[in-house]
């Protein structure tokens, strides 16, 4: 076993909030984005998870919401207003310099079509000619005169259009100075959209808390595995912003390399106040190939459980083409030896308790379904049965309430002698 993987479930067996966390599914334990229609979509959980201590719900992430809104309107109208105040002078230095060159590659266009297609592509394909023969092309259209016979000689040709000077309707103090005012809209653009996205996140993780969880548990959890080194900073920036100040005071969109417990210590150089921030890192490769997997953490979690107590055990084995079995092990219960049929589930948690119960409920059903089906094949009609639902929910009240309820309305012996359980509930004895 890794000394990463050892690490971790150190920590996850002795550290309820860190159960509570890895057993979310991956859709809400990962930044998780969804691509394509409600028909035919497609999502993907990247190695991102955001700590931050912006309360959901709260004023301050209204604030943190308005507040970049408004930057957004302003940036838009200002980079809006930069782009109409170059497209004429654009218009105007082409119209001067390469009017008749785009005039005729556009007749050309309309009347060779492919044929034209054909020889562009030709040109670009041939290694040994394709300098040659691009300014040929080049000549034979007009954008470079017939002296010019090299790349390096249109480089030249190039920079002196773009050299200020006297006469130059294009690059003049004036479009200069606007120019790099445009360049900064445009940073101030990326940098704000990407904030966008920090918080509004289908995960920032202090946020998913547990009804057993706080605030200084999670931290205090997040300081442990940056330590254990199962998280580390990520390469993408960090948000801080003072939310105590007037809007702009102090905001800082950066790298940091920090212990997630050191970030509470962060204060505003302006009122020392603490700063609000959006912190993304990374776990663990081995971690996150883990938790993104089909059967996320809890088929992980078992094996390592069933490996530690010694039990010879098989997985993701296929039966009657339609039937997939996660993992069978047996294990002696007195004198009888059981064979138990495992089928792992990881729910979505953050869903209504009614709506988790029917799933759960599901689940139960297809797996008791399968296995009757099984008992009519050799190697399982002469054993004794167990089948056992593992999944990711914590509130051990409701899977009782769950067990209660199937067993109460069902009386036949398969029903009687399987279990749901989450990983608390699964006692193994070797």
């Amino acid at each position: 076993m890794s000394l990463v993987r050892e690490k971790f479930y150190n920590l996850f067996w002795q550290d309820k909030t860190c159960q509570n966390l890895f057993l979310l599914s991956k859709e809400e334990l990962l930044e998780t984005s969804t691509f394509g229609t409600q028909q035919n979509s497609y999502s993907y959980s990247s190695n991102r998870i955001i700590i931050s201590n912006s309360a959901e719900g709260s004023g301050d992430s209204m604030t943190i919401k308005f507040r970049n809104e408004n930057t957004l309107i302003t940036l838009d109208k200002n980079l809006e207003e930069r782009i109409d105040y170059f497209k004429p002078i654009v218009e105007s230095f082409l119209d001067q310099n390469f009017k008749k060159a785009f005039d005729k590659l556009h007749h050309d266009m309309d009347h060779k079509g492919w044929s034209l297609v054909i020889k562009i592509v030709r040109l670009l394909t041939n290694e040994k000619r394709r300098e040659t023969n691009i300014v040929k092309f080049l000549q034979e259209y007009g954008f470079v005169g017939k002296h010019i016979n090299s790349f390096e000689e249109i480089e030249h040709y190039l920079e002196s259009k773009f050299i200020p000077q006297k006469g130059n309707s294009l690059v003049n103090e004036n479009n200069i100075k606007t120019f790099f005012e445009g360049i900064r809209f445009i940073k101030e653009l990326y940098v704000n959209n990407s904030y966008k996205k920090l918080y509004n996140s289908n995960q920032v993780l202090i946020n998913t808390l547990n009804s057993e969880d706080d605030f200084g548990s999670r931290i205090s959890l997040f300081a442990r595995l940056y330590e254990a080194g199962i998280i580390s900073p990520s390469k993408q920036d960090a948000i801080l912003e003072c939310f105590h100040c007037e809007p702009g005071t102090y905001k800082g969109f950066f790298q940091l390399k920090l212990n997630p417990i050191k970030l509470r210590e962060i204060k505003c150089p302006n009122c020392s106040k603490q700063l609000t921030y959006f912190v993304p890192y990374e776990l663990d490769e081995e971690i996150y190939q883990i938790v993104k997997a089909k059967d996320g953490l809890l088929m992980d979690a078992l094996v390592y459980q069933l490996a530690k107590h010694n039990f010879s055990f098989v997985l993701n084995q296929n039966y009657l083409s339609d039937i997939e079995i996660d993992c069978l092990f047996e294990s002696r219960v007195g004198d009888e030896q059981v064979l138990y049929i495992v089928e792992t589930k990881m729910f979505k948690l953050n869903t209504t308790q009614a709506r988790l119960k029917n799933k759960i409920k599901q689940g139960y059903g297809k797996l008791i379904a399968d296995v009757e089906r099984l008992l009519e094949l050799e190697g399982f009609n002469d054993k004794k049965l167990k089948p056992l639902l593992l999944v990711n929910v914590t509130d051990r009240n409701l899977i009782n309430e769950i067990r209660f309820e199937m067993k109460k309305s069902n009386p036949e012996m398969l029903h009687q002698d399987s279990e749901i359980v989450n990983l608390e509930l699964l006692k193994f004895s070797s």
